[in-house]
Order: C-alpha cells, then sequence, then structure tokens
C-alpha cells in the first residue's frame, strides 16, 4: 500500500483502507443493537413480540452488511495491502467464522416458531457470533493500515 510505483503518480487509496473497518465497526454496532433487539422479545417480556418482530424484520439486513463486510475485507487485502497475504490472517479466520454463525443463526431462525431447540439454541449462536465481533476489533487493530 506504499509502494509508490504501484500508483504511479497517483496517491496510493489511503481512505479506502479505512473503508473496511469503518464498514465493520458499523455492521457490529448494528448487530449488537438487533441483539438488543431479540432480547427484549424473549417470551414474557413486556412487548415481546413486537421486539421479535423488528427482530426478525432488522437481522437479515445486518446478516448482509456481516457478508459484504467479509467480502470487502478479502477485496481490500488483494487490491490495497501488498504486505499481508489474502485469508492468511487470524482476522480473517474470525470472520469466517463469523459468518458462518450468522448463516447458522439465520438458517435455524426458520424453524424458531415450531421447533424449541431452535428457539433455545438460536440465541446462543448469535451471543457466540457478537463475542467474535469483539474479538474481529483487536485482531483487526493488529493489520490495520498505518
Amino acid at each position: 500500500m506504499t509502494d509508490p510505483g504501484r500508483y504511479a503518480n497517483r496517491t496510493p487509496p489511503m481512505l479506502l483502507g479505512w473503508a473496511h473497518p469503518a464498514a465493520g465497526a458499523v455492521t457490529i454496532l448494528l448487530a449488537a443493537r438487533g441483539a438488543s433487539l431479540g432480547l427484549r422479545g424473549r417470551a414474557g417480556r413486556p412487548a415481546a413480540e413486537h421486539y421479535r418482530a423488528r427482530h426478525a424484520a432488522f437481522m437479515p439486513w445486518v446478516y448482509g452488511l456481516v457478508l459484504v463486510s467479509w467480502a470487502g475485507g478479502l477485496a481490500s487485502i488483494w487490491a490495497l495491502r501488498d504486505d499481508l497475504a489474502p485469508a492468511a490472517s487470524g482476522h480473517f479466520a474470525v470472520g469466517t467464522a463469523i459468518v458462518a454463525l450468522f448463516s447458522a443463526a439465520a438458517l435455524v431462525s426458520r424453524w424458531i416458531a415450531t421447533d424449541a431447540r431452535a428457539r433455545a439454541i438460536h440465541p446462543w449462536i448469535g451471543a457466540a457470533a457478537l463475542l467474535l465481533c469483539g474479538v474481529q476489533v483487536f485482531l483487526g487493530l493488529q493489520i490495520m493500515p498505518h
């Protein structure tokens, strides 16, 4: 990213190097917001049905952002970072695990209305994904552009 020959007489796109971290931060904040809606939607809580409906409407958008952020991170390494190998870091591995957990949560959510096991496991999958998002922040800070 700092090789002047790569961009001829243009300045390297340093701002682009911050696009993935910014998108990731927004995605994590929105995932936390969606998780709070899900927690407030637990059975027996006031207005639970309202919060479950908001969670169900909101989280597919967050899932899409997770996928876009994962792909954007891989693309930014490929296009902007000569000093890092694509898919070779702990940050990429944890990001892939987050995508897998969000995918599993989305899949399990299809059976929440009819299967008690799905209702029991779905929040734990989401909690694990959110926990890994926190780990992801610290792994990403180690490879931030300077």
